[in-house]
């Protein structure tokens, strides 16, 4: 049985190796397990990240739905784990581009310290290296009013994912922009439908602000009264001029004028009635992320075709329901004119429901074809109404 002094010695060249692959570079992870404190059961992993250029440690606690973060300088991040490791945590686990280093503690607390192969080849992307490219800044005050970010313009960890679609989603609207007539317009017209907290509203009304030197009008459609107040008392927090959210149903809204309109998640038809609002107000961009499809799929069951022997399954049923749903859309807005792009919005380990129909109003689109393959596809997976196609009068 080891003794005190090759306990000692094994945690000693554990914190050891720690600290050399920080110095030199090599350090990928570190995460920490078997908890042994008090209350939740807990994890910890530790990342390196660049605050202000300078390298640093980050601490991520996780218990619950509860997560605390702390970032400390390399030396300060080594005291801390020293006291957390065979205290707090029975068993540390060190990742580097060299090695993978463990060390696991008994319930007596006796440490046996082993030796691998590096599992990882990468580090986590620091927060620097996250950001470079991002056409969003994480400093943008509305990101913090939104609880997206620290004050000092840190993402909190459990927003990362948030943070990454508030970028993407930009992304793709900005590209969507340069290709179309809005690249010469002054003073676009923007409505969304369904804003919700306000996330992508901001980001996309200070990205035409501030990135495009445009003078946007954002309007936020948001049911919810209470989600329409918050984000108008943090467009008037932040100074956002032009912005304003609306407490409304988005059948009771009368819109005007649009050159882009918004409409993420709307459920079941309300993304045809979104898209319908788009092109009777003249919309050169149409942009919706369709969820809950459920009219066609009822219309799959009755009828007898050539894939019954597919979509006698539920599940893939309802699938191909809402590959037909989408494709249909997309149809319609072809044969209205508009080149339409499917577009995977949020990667699928988040959600399933990551499709986005980004439709540009351009001349080069043969409508024709478009509303011809509408019929064939109609006819093929023998649906018979679809609601933007009546709203469009049949």
């Amino acid at each position: 049985m080891p003794s005190a002094i090759e306990t000692i010695s094994d945690k000693s060249a554990f914190l050891d190796a720690l600290r050399v692959s920080l110095a030199e570079g090599t350090f990928l992870k570190l995460t920490l397990g078997k908890y042994r404190g008090n209350g939740e059961p807990a994890k910890c992993v530790a990342t390196r990240v660049m605050l202000k250029d300078v390298p640093h440690v980050r601490l991520v606690v996780s218990s619950g739905r509860q997560t605390k973060t702390e970032n400390d300088l390399p030396a300060a991040a080594i005291e801390r784990l020293s006291g957390m490791i065979g205290g707090e945590y029975l068993s540390a686990v060190l990742f580097t581009a060299r090695e993978d280093i463990t060390l696991a503690f008994s319930k007596k607390r006796i440490a046996r310290l082993t030796r691998g192969k590096p599992t990882l080849t990468t580090a986590p992307p620091t927060e620097h290296d996250r950001r470079k490219d991002y056409l969003v800044d994480a400093n943008a005050p509305y990101l913090a009013h939104l609880g997206v970010t620290h004050g000092d313009g840190e993402v909190k960890p459990s927003m990362y994912a948030k943070f990454r679609q508030i970028c993407r989603f930009v992304e793709i609207l900005d590209q969507l922009i340069a290709a179309s007539h809005l690249k010469d317009t002054r003073a676009p017209r923007i409505v969304d439908v369904g804003s919700g907290k306000g996330y992508l509203t901001f980001a996309l009304h200070e990205h035409m602000t501030n990135a495009l030197g445009k003078t946007p009008t954002t309007r936020g459609i948001e049911s919810n009264g209470a989600l329409a107040g918050k984000c108008n008392a943090i467009a008037a927090a932040c100074a956002h001029q032009g912005l304003t959210f609306e407490a409304v149903l988005a059948e009771n809204h009368a819109p005007g004028s649009i050159d882009i309109l918004i409409a993420l998640h709307a459920c079941d038809t309300a993304t045809d009635d979104a898209i319908h609002m788009g092109l009777t107000s003249g919309a050169e961009i149409i942009v919706c992320a369709p969820c809950c499809q459920h009219e066609i799929a009822p219309q799959l069951e009755t009828r007898e075709t050539p894939l019954a022997g597919l979509l006698k399954y539920g599940l893939l049923k309802q699938r191909q329901a809402d590959l037909f749903t989408d494709a249909a859309r997309a149809l319609l807005l072809e044969a209205q004119g508009y080149e339409v792009r499917m577009i995977e919005f949020v990667s699928t380990e988040h959600t399933a429901k990551n499709l986005m129909i980004a439709a540009v109003r351009s001349g080069r689109v043969d409508r024709k074809a478009a509303a011809e393959q509408y019929d064939k596809l109609a006819a093929l997976a023998g649906f018979d109404h679809q609601r933007l196609k009546e709203a469009l009068g049949g």
